[in-house]
């Protein structure tokens, strides 16, 4: 351990969260230890001699262990007995989990979450903020991604990574068709090399995509001017926009250029079909990336990522970006050691170990990223992260906008009514759902 005279001893009074639901300031640690020359916490000697383990969730075996194991690398010196246990438990059900298990005194210390969970996170007292490691990480991470986590001065979750859907392509099939590599920009050119080489019969399109979710649609309905939540407020989605009609009409148009019922728009007949090399566009994120890597390599091509398509004349076309943070339990008994590894996650070393295991982008500065091992090697990141400067981190998405929306462009998509009648009903929908 660090000599004390490296020590400021930070008065945590911010580090004791009285929540809903989560324990009272009194209940937690008030005081933690700041080593100013290290930029970090002095772990609890509990957890520095090893007698308990820091408890995390994860949702993958492959990620749980690679950051495990750079964690103790990293402090092999300073921590050599430190241990660390996981379990496996789903990104989407970790705060509802930790809502209860925390409470019982069996929850982790550190889980992982998405963005978007961390206010009702907050509100039950399972996202503890994060104290001295607030001003850390905002001089590692834009301030989009930490001020979606942040109440007033105080980051409650450490952005680990990010993604966003992209454009796809196969270069390869692309220059066979076409005489070039270069992707289409608009969706007019989409539609061009489509009414050659659609078959429907053959089950062969240009373009494959999902029709069945807002969140893939998005991108089309943002390029012609409807932007969600206009006024950041979740009273608000913007459904009665007049742009939306108009987007919303033009979705339901590319319906030519992909003619499948919504329902069918599935991962075989997306993401499959384009690692056999069948298809020259798909819309999706990095987490195909290893199945696209060895579809082509067992069927001989090579593909691209780029920006979205817009619309010609309209808007660059935005995207929800995702975000997967680390969150310190409200309710850890060793609330030092449980900063510390949640910061780990967004230091070089642990973004690396992120990186190595999943492939996924680490939410940190360009700078930073391009001196994560391999990042600047992988032709595909660039791509995520040219379309990660036009997506949008909305925070507290209730999950009825999901419901509401997917019905909508569902409704346009399979024509079950016209896209004024589309809105009307997303708008009352809402509205109820919204009121309960």
């Amino acid at each position: 351990m660090r000599g004390k005279g490296a020590i400021a001893v930070a008065a945590a009074a911010v580090l004791g969260l009285a929540a809903c639901g989560g324990p009272t300031e009194e209940e937690q640690r008030s005081e933690l230890e700041w080593d100013a020359d290290a930029q970090q916490y002095v772990i609890e000697e509990e957890i520095a001699s090893g007698e308990v383990p820091l408890k995390v969730w994860f949702e993958e075996d492959y990620l749980a262990e690679a950051a495990i194991a750079a964690f103790k690398e990293e402090f092999k010196d300073e921590y050599p007995d430190i241990q660390v246990e996981y379990e496996l438990v789903a990104k989407n059900d970790a705060v509802e989990k930790m809502s209860l298990a925390g409470e019982a005194g069996n929850g982790a210390d550190v889980y992982m979450s998405f963005y978007d969970q961390v206010a009702r996170a907050i509100d039950d007292g399972t996202a503890a903020p994060l104290g001295e490691y607030t001003g850390v990480l905002q001089e590692r991470m834009s301030e989009a991604y930490t001020s979606v986590v942040s109440v007033e001065d105080q980051m409650h979750a450490v952005p680990v990574t990010t993604e966003s859907l992209a454009l796809i392509y196969n270069t390869t099939l692309l220059e066979e068709l076409t005489g070039s590599t270069e992707p289409a920009a608009t969706w007019e050119e989409i539609k061009d090399l489509a009414a050659a080489y659609n078959d429907p019969g053959a089950n062969r399109w240009t373009m494959r995509m999902s029709t069945a979710e807002i969140y893939r649609a998005y991108p089309i309905l943002s390029s012609l001017g409807w932007h969600v939540y206009p006024d950041g407020s979740v009273d608000d989605p913007g459904f009665d926009d007049p742009a939306l009609t108009a987007a919303l009409d033009y979705y339901g148009g590319l319906r030519e250029i992909y003619n499948v019922p919504s329902a069918d728009s599935t991962w075989e007949t997306i993401e499959e079909a384009f690692a056999k090399g069948e298809t020259p566009y798909v819309i999706t994120g990095p987490w195909s990336f290893s199945l696209f890597d060895t579809g082509a390599a067992e069927n001989g091509f090579e593909y691209g990522v780029t920006t979205l398509p817009g619309v010609e004349g309209g808007e660059p076309a935005g995207s929800f970006a995702g975000m997967h943070v680390a969150v310190v339990s409200g309710y850890s008994e060793y609330p030092a050691a449980a900063r510390v590894f949640a910061n780990f996650l967004a230091s070089d070393a642990g973004a690396a170990a992120v990186y190595a295991a999943t492939g996924q982008i680490p939410a940190l500065n360009a700078d930073l990223l391009t001196g994560v091992e391999g990042i600047e090697d992988d032709p595909h990141v660039a791509g995520i992260v040219a379309q990660s400067a036009n997506a949008e981190l909305i925070p507290q998405v209730p999950q009825y906008f999901w419901e509401t929306g997917n019905t909508m462009v569902i409704d346009v998509w399979d024509e079950l009514s016209d896209a004024a009648a589309a809105q009307e009903k997303a708008v009352t929908t809402y509205n109820e759902l919204h009121g309960i």
